[in-house]
């Protein structure tokens, strides 16, 4: 299942973006997100400078569920496996 992943544009409280499983609410805007990881069957990087941000960095499934990936370091951990 491919999922296109961001971070966010502006600043909002975590809280009000996601659902109790991490996931973003209906109502929430895709516009405040710049997409910086795709995962699919050629899961890579959309933008270099991602990789380089805090591994505690979260990270928002723009067009799907988290699928357990919630930080820039799930997802290193993800291109590791």
């Amino acid at each position: 299942m491919s999922t296109t992943f961001g971070i966010l544009n502006i600043k909002v409280e975590h809280n009000k973006l996601v659902d109790e499983d991490g996931d973003l609410l209906d109502y929430i805007s895709r516009e405040i997100f710049e997409p910086v990881f795709f995962r699919g069957n050629n899961s890579r990087w959309l933008k270099h400078f991602a990789e380089h941000l805090s591994d505690n960095h979260k990270v928002y499934a723009i067009d799907n569920t988290q699928q357990g990936i919630f930080t820039i370091g799930d997802i290193k951990e993800f291109l590791n496996k």
